[in-house]
């Protein structure tokens, strides 16, 4: 058994007791913690959401070995978060198949997405789902490029970065100074599959360190940073 999973269930307890809102006081966090990361509400795009995912689960049933699909909670978990923030234009390293790009312009009509992918024609199902999104999806194959083309697009919007996945330490460090910039300012940062990928729990570990103001959130699976200079520097560890 790994450090990483004997901690969590060390603080197994306290994460869920913070995880309910007890002992909570910022606003936002407590908002976003009670609403979003463990929000209970029905939404809209549930029921796509999930289609999608059962659809690309049987596409590449009989491909090994492959890339884990995103689970259901985790996609209806990144659709809250985005639907909360409401980004229009969005980053993303990894693409999951391009369910969670479908998960977050499930949100609104007008969004889009910068996407990092390297090995985007190794999956019949990835390139069918991007195909879905049209031109709302821009493909690039290396995080400097996709940096520099998010940088012309995002403008004076808040910056959203999601990180599925990174596979070398050139890339890592790439992404690692572009995010520090943001974190200086307004953005938000969720990170996936951190029990997984040492090079994207090292990045974890090195942005909520660097992080100057804003509040981060994670269950050590999964993590969300909130930089912004109006709230006060804290680091939540839940449940969800």
């Amino acid at each position: 058994m790994t450090n990483g999973v004997v901690r969590r269930y060390r603080t197994a307890l306290s994460r869920h007791h913070r995880s309910a809102g007890f002992g909570i006081h910022s606003p936002h966090a407590f908002k976003f913690v009670t609403q979003v990361l463990r929000g209970r509400l029905p939404y809209y795009a549930y029921e796509d959401i999930a289609m999608l995912r059962r659809a690309v689960i049987n596409a590449t049933r009989s491909r090994w070995p492959h890339p884990r699909i995103i689970s259901e909670k985790n996609a209806k978990l990144l659709f809250r978060v985005v639907n909360h923030f409401n980004p229009q234009c969005i980053m993303q390293v990894g693409t999951c198949y391009g369910v969670s790009c479908a998960c977050m312009l499930a949100v609104s009509s007008t969004s889009r997405v910068v996407l990092c992918e390297p090995e985007l024609d190794r999956f019949t199902a990835t390139r069918e789902v991007l195909a879905l999104l049209g031109d709302r999806v821009e493909c690039h194959d290396a995080v400097a490029a996709t940096i520099a083309a998010y940088r012309e697009q995002v403008g004076a919007e808040l910056p959203f970065i999601l990180v599925n996945d990174i596979t070398t330490q050139q890339e890592a460090e790439a992404l690692s100074l572009y995010v520090k910039e943001l974190l200086a300012g307004c953005c938000v940062v969720m990170m996936r599959n951190l029990s997984r990928n040492k090079l994207l729990n090292q990045l974890w570990e090195e942005w909520r360190s660097y992080a100057p103001h804003g509040q981060t959130f994670t269950n050590e699976k999964l993590a969300v940073i909130v930089a912004s200079p109006k709230l006060q520097r804290e680091d939540f560890f839940l449940w969800f």
